[in-house]
Parts: C-alpha cells; structure tokens; sequence
C-alpha cells in the first residue's frame, strides 16, 4: 500500500501477532458474556498501541496518525470493542489531556495511561442530546480553593472500570454564539458523591461498557480543572475529529473482518459438488460488491491520516469518517450475515457481532445525522467564501 512504511509495518505486525494470538481466541467469550477486555487493555499499553501519536514526553510512542490508523484497523478485525475501550481512553480523553493539561496533569494522569496503566473516560453526554451542549444541566460552582460538582451524565463508555473521569460541565453564563462557560474536570473513581450505575445491556459493543454517571456534591480541587476554566467545550470541538476518524480506521477493520469471514465461508462451503462462490454468481457479486466498498473506505481513511500528518486536517474529514465508515461497515457485515445463511445469525459464528457493533457506530460519538448536518455546515460555508 502506499501508506505503509518499514516502521509502520513493523507496528501493524506487532498489533497482528497480538490480536490473532491474544484477542482473537477469547473475542467471542468477551461478546458473550459482556466481560470488560481488562487484560487485553493493559497489554496494549504494554506494546505502546496506546499512546500511538503522542509524544514520548507524555508515555506516548511518538509516532504518527497513519500509523495509529493501521493499529485501530488491524485491532477492528478481530475484537472491536477492544479498539472502543482503547480509543475512549486514549484519543477521546488522553487527546483532550495531550491538548490542554498542564505538567503537572500530564505527569499524573497522561503518562500512565499511554502505558495502559490508568484508564480514562470521557464523561459528556446528557439527557439533553450527546450534541446539545447549551441545554446541559450539569453544572460546578466553586467554593474556596475547590469546586463542586452537580451532574448526571448518560451512556459513558468505560464507565465503572476507568480510574479518572474527564467531566464537562457548566460553570459560568453561556454566551450565545460562543463556546465559553464549559469546563472540563479531573475525578477520579473513588471521590466522594460519585456513583457509577450498572452498565446498560446494549445489542452490540457486549464488553464494552457503558452507563450513568451521577456526581452529587462532588468536591474536586482547582487543581483538578483541565486547562482554562471556561474553555472545555473550545477543547472538545478541536480534538473531537480525532476520534471522529479514529471510527473511520476501526470501521475500516471491522468491513475486512467481515469479508474475510465471508469470502472463506464461500470458498469452503459446498453444494453439489462446487463452493459457494463457484455455484452462485450472486456470491461472487456480493463479494466483489463489499471489496469495493472497503476499498473506497480506506482510500478515504487514509487520505484524511495523510493529511491530519501534514497538519493541514479540516474537521470536515472526520464527519465523513464517522459517516461512511459505520455505513460500510454495517453493509458488509449484513451482506457477510446474507452470504452464511442460518449460521450467520447464530452467537458463536462470530459474524454477526460485526454488524451489531457496526449499528452502535451510527450513534455513539456522535449520531450520523449530527455529522451529516456538521458536514453540510461546512460544504456551505466554503461554497459562499469561494463564491
């Protein structure tokens, strides 16, 4: 491929032997039994896979966003809810900490988690909407040298297994038209008027949690703040295409887990004396039909990781990710579930569990119809600055 490089091959065969060693024979037991990949989680840290972009200052590997992608495609073929608990970590909320902490946090709480030593989560969404920011009612009032948090937030991935919850709440006048009076919050685990509910039994991510978070009373220090007070939604907006095209390259893995499984299912099963996809050129089309797709996805992916190397990323390339690759993703793996017939929609085969995971990508991050919306924002506002 034209992306790949002789370091970045070495990553993606290191990531490879771990997931097909590691992950794959108990892939099926984590969807199963909806158990958190704890294990995998800490040995990821231990290979370097994630802190993959960030600077070896901050525990990362120090490497680039290409080579991040090739890692969340490989992780994305074989345990999707892996790539969930270690992008949730990493990106979503070690990127915002890369972006905005000080020294000081940095040392704390991002160099141990690059090393799969500390595990983060992003606490953000409310019963308002995951996009609908202004209407929040979380809010934090401060009190001497501390501040006090009052919040319930919804559907938190890694919820009740992460050590330090990033918490974005209120904490001043909104200002129509601008992004100030959010703030972003340290709180870790174990503080004092902060409970975590069970996790909530979802059809697919089975493994991956997420649930309620509510914060009553919760007294955290000034030291606890990310960055400005008043700035936390300015820090979200910048980093959130990160995770938007972090989707792009797990969704990108899961399409070619799917087809793989299904292109050895239709060389292997037989029928009156021929395969599958000898007997049937309706086989042979849905085949050739999904390589298309996943070829136009990763042409996309990469082309957006090319550019996030350059520095030059517009925001609008991790909405398309978000957007296209889910969708393929969910057309694969439906058509892989076509191609097996009854097997494919038995637990235990495994394909299946690509397309119910593929479905949680239209809506967790960010729904589709939020990023479609986002992305005709920006084709009209460049259409009138070039008109």
């Amino acid at each position: 491929m034209f992306y790949m490089t002789e370091e970045r091959q070495l990553i993606v065969n290191i990531t490879r032997e771990f997931m097909e060693k590691e992950a794959a024979p108990v892939a099926l037991e984590h969807d199963r039994e909806g158990k958190w990949p704890l294990e995998l989680f800490r040995r990821a840290g231990e290979l370097g896979l994630l802190g993959i972009p960030f600077p070896t200052e901050q525990g990362g590997l120090g490497a680039d966003w290409t080579t991040f992608a090739l890692v969340y495609e490989e992780v994305g073929k074989v345990m999707p809810i892996l790539g969930i608990a270690l992008g949730s970590s990493s990106i979503l909320a070690g990127g915002l900490v890369s972006t905005a902490g000080s020294p000081e946090q940095i040392e704390k709480y991002m160099v141990p988690a690059n090393k799969g030593e500390l595990i983060f989560a992003g606490a953000f969404t409310e019963a308002t909407g995951g996009a609908n920011f202004f209407e929040m009612q979380g809010h934090a009032d401060p009190d001497g040298d501390d501040w006090i948090i009052n919040a319930t937030k919804l559907f938190i991935t890694n919820a009740g297994i992460a050590d330090v919850y990033l918490v974005l709440v209120r904490t001043g006048e909104l200002q129509p038209g601008t992004a100030n009076g959010f703030t972003f919050f340290f709180v870790e685990k174990d503080t004092p008027g902060f409970t975590v509910s069970p996790p909530e039994v979802k059809m697919g991510f089975n493994g991956n949690y997420s649930a309620t978070l509510t914060f009553k009373d919760v007294r955290v220090p000034k030291e606890n703040v990310l960055g400005k007070a008043g700035d936390g939604l300015k820090y979200l907006v910048v980093n959130s295409p990160d995770e938007f095209m972090a989707v792009g390259a797990l969704t990108l893995g899961m399409a070619e887990g799917a087809y793989e499984m299904a292109l050895k299912y239709s060389m292997e099963r037989m029928q009156n004396g021929k395969s599958l996809f000898d007997n049937f050129q309706v086989t042979r089309f849905k085949l050739a039909n999904m390589k298309l797709e996943i070829e136009a996805l990763r042409g996309l992916v990469y082309m957006a990781f090319d550019l996030r190397d350059k520095g030059v990323m517009p925001p609008e390339y991790g909405r398309m990710l978000k957007i296209k690759g889910p969708r393929v993703a969910e057309y694969v793996a439906a058509e892989a579930i076509q191609i097996f017939g009854a097997p494919g929609v038995v637990f235990g085969t495994g394909v299946e569990r690509f397309w119910r995971d593929a479905k949680i990508n239209f809506i967790a991050g960010a729904s589709l119809e939020a990023c479609q919306d986002a992305l005709a924002n920006y084709i009209r506002g460049n259409y009138y600055k070039s008109a």
